[in-house]
């Protein structure tokens, strides 16, 4: 588990987290998990794909201060078998567990060069999805 590191201008005048920090944490999360099942920059670039949001919304439940302890988990809530489309959800706890934050994201995959949905995706990213941990109410659609 590893907490998130807050800083100072990540505060709005209210002296909690700015809305938008939410999002870049949780996408700073995504990377990270896919960097570790082989999908980083790199292979994203030579194999021409790159991951594409088609809906992204957050449920804020409790504000997080400076000096919060808080982590994400972030976990798969649903995918095609194929990979061409997921829903990640990620979820802000603090260190006892408290939920203060529900973002969930839909994507698909872009052919990069094509500029169009990657149709079929390519292999390494069907790999590394079914690694991506999932929710305990996980769903094939």
């Amino acid at each position: 588990m590893n907490f998130l590191k807050l800083r100072w201008a990540d505060l709005d005048p209210n002296f909690h987290l700015r809305h938008s920090v939410y999002y870049d944490f949780a996408a700073q999360e995504r990377i990270t998990i896919l960097n570790q099942y082989g999908i980083n920059a790199s292979v994203m670039s030579d194999q021409h794909f790159g991951p594409v949001l088609f809906k992204e919304e957050c449920l804020f439940k409790r504000e997080i201060l400076l000096s919060a302890r808080i982590y994400i988990d972030t976990k798969v809530l649903k995918m095609k078998r194929d990979g061409s489309f997921w829903v990640i959800q990620h979820k802000f706890l603090s260190d006892t567990d408290t939920i203060h934050a529900i973002l969930t994201v839909e994507g698909s995959w872009i052919d990069t060069i094509k500029r169009k949905l990657a149709r079929p995706v390519p292999s390494i990213v069907l790999k590394s999805l079914e690694k991506f941990p999932k929710t305990a109410d996980f769903e094939y659609i």
